[in-house]
C-alpha cells in the first residue's frame, strides 16, 4: 500500500511541475486531465469480451474542455496470448470558438500478451480511421508496447510503463509518440489506473503533458 501511495504522490508532483512548465510556454506546451469510466460485462462463452467507455479530456493547462467521447470495443480471445478485436469511438471536440464538432473513429486491432514471473508485457497494433466526414478519412497506425510489474504477491498494485508511436498512413510519416508511467490498483470488480503521459509531436513543435485517471468496473 505504501508503494502505491508513493507512486500516486510522484504522479501528482509531476502534474504540478508540468502544469507550471506549460504555463511558461503556452505556444509549444499544454497540460490536461484525461479521465475515463468503463464497464466490462462478463465474457461470452469465455472468448468474447466487450468494453463500454465514456471519456473526458481537458486542455489549456487544465482550464478548458478538450473533448467528450464514447467508445465500444469487442475482442475475441484466440488463445492465451492473442486477442483480436474492433472498436468504434464518437467524439465531441470543442473548438476555440466554444462549439463542439462531432468526429468518428473505427479500428481493428490485435493484442499479444506474455507473462514472465512477475512481469507482464503486451504489444498492441491498431489501424485507425478518424474522420468528421466519410469522404475525408485519416488513416493512422499505432503500436503500443506496455510492461507492468507485480512487486508483491497477492497485492493488487501494478506499476506500468508504455510507449506508443503514431504513423500517419496517407503521408507515410511518423506523427507523434506517447510515453506513460503509472500504477494500476484492482479491488474486487474495480480497477483504477493513474498515470502520467507525455505526448510529443514530430510534425510540429508541440508537447502535451497529461495526468490520466481511468476507472473500470468488471462483471
Amino acid at each position: 500500500m505504501r508503494g502505491s501511495i508513493t507512486v500516486i504522490g510522484i504522479l501528482f508532483l509531476s502534474f504540478f511541475f508540468f502544469a507550471s512548465q506549460a504555463q511558461n510556454q503556452n505556444d509549444k506546451r499544454d497540460a490536461g486531465l484525461w479521465t475515463t469510466a468503463s464497464f466490462a460485462p462478463r465474457p461470452i462463452a469465455g472468448k468474447w469480451k466487450t468494453l463500454y467507455t465514456l471519456e473526458y479530456r481537458s486542455k489549456g493547462n487544465f482550464g478548458e474542455t478538450d473533448l467528450f467521447s464514447g467508445m465500444v470495443k469487442c475482442h475475441y480471445k484466440m488463445n492465451r496470448y492473442l486477442l483480436i478485436g474492433v472498436g468504434y469511438e464518437f467524439f465531441l471536440n470543442r473548438g476555440n470558438n466554444g462549439r463542439y464538432t462531432p468526429e468518428h473513429r473505427y479500428y481493428p486491432e490485435g493484442i499479444l500478451s506474455y507473462r514472465i514471473k512477475r512481469f507482464s508485457a503486451s504489444f498492441r497494433s491498431r489501424l485507425t480511421n478518424t474522420f468528421t466526414q466519410w469522404r475525408h478519412p485519416f488513416f493512422e497506425h499505432r503500436n503500443r508496447v506496455k510492461v507492468s510489474y507485480s512487486p508483491i504477491r497477492k497485492v493488487p498494485v501494478n506499476p506500468f510503463v508504455y510507449a506508443e508511436p503514431f504513423h500517419e498512413m496517407t503521408k507515410y510519416r511518423f506523427r507523434k509518440i506517447r510515453y506513460a508511467a503509472g500504477c494500476a490498483y484492482t479491488f474486487n470488480r474495480h480497477q483504477w489506473d493513474i498515470y502520467y503521459m507525455r505526448e510529443d509531436y514530430h510534425t510540429r513543435p508541440f508537447t502535451r503533458h497529461v495526468i490520466g485517471i481511468d476507472y473500470t468496473y468488471s462483471l
